[in-house]
């Protein structure tokens, strides 16, 4: 038998959430999406280039969503780079931690 996949994994828990917390769900799915759609397509669009900046993300224009990169300064220190999904719902920007980035090399 095939494995099941993460959206028949989660189907069944979310059919025992409210209306409320599905249009949430469904808000945060949209912003993310377009986060990642906006970054595949910039990454398409310019060259690599070993700058380390990878993890800067800026909004592309006309979307709902994109993810930041955050710095923490406390005292001397700077923490992070610590990751948000920024979206749109009902008029408001919104914000969702995301985690620790995970930096390459």
């Amino acid at each position: 038998m095939p494995s099941k996949s993460p959206t028949d994994q989660l189907l069944p828990e979310l059919t025992h959430w409210d209306l409320a917390d599905l249009k949430d769900l469904q808000a945060v799915l949209t912003g993310l999406i377009e986060a990642l759609e906006s970054s595949s397509e910039r990454a398409k669009s310019t060259p690599d280039d070993d700058t380390g900046d990878e993890l800067e993300q800026t909004p592309a224009k006309q979307t709902r969503g994109h993810i930041e990169t955050k710095y923490i300064p406390r005292g001397n220190k700077r923490h992070g780079p610590y990751l948000y999904l920024r979206y749109w719902q009902g008029g408001r920007l919104r914000s969702k931690y995301l985690g620790k980035a995970v930096q390459k090399g």
